[in-house]
């Protein structure tokens, strides 16, 4: 039997200046849901945006990989979100 590799995942918190930038780049591109992630340049100390996707958490195995399951707070938002468009309806 092989070994599989171990991943390790460590809870990051990006700077504010970098949650804002991301805020700016999802709102531009209609983005309500999902991850975009970016790497720093160790060339030039700048960050760089790589991926966007608006389902960049949801993978397999989520505790395992994660520590976290998405799937729960993403469900919440959207029925919270449905109750607030029913609700605008309604008035």
């Amino acid at each position: 039997m092989v070994d599989k590799p171990t991943i390790t995942i460590t809870a990051f918190q990006p700077p504010p200046d970098m949650v804002a930038a991301a805020e700016r780049v999802a709102a531009a591109s209609g983005l309500d849901v999902g991850g975009i992630e970016y790497m720093v340049d160790d060339r030039d100390g700048r960050a760089k945006f790589y991926d966007l996707n608006a389902l960049s958490n949801f993978v397999a195995n989520p505790l395992d990989v994660l520590g976290f399951d998405p799937h729960e707070p993403f469900v919440s938002w959207l029925l919270a979100q449905l109750a607030a468009q029913r609700e605008a309806a309604a008035a």
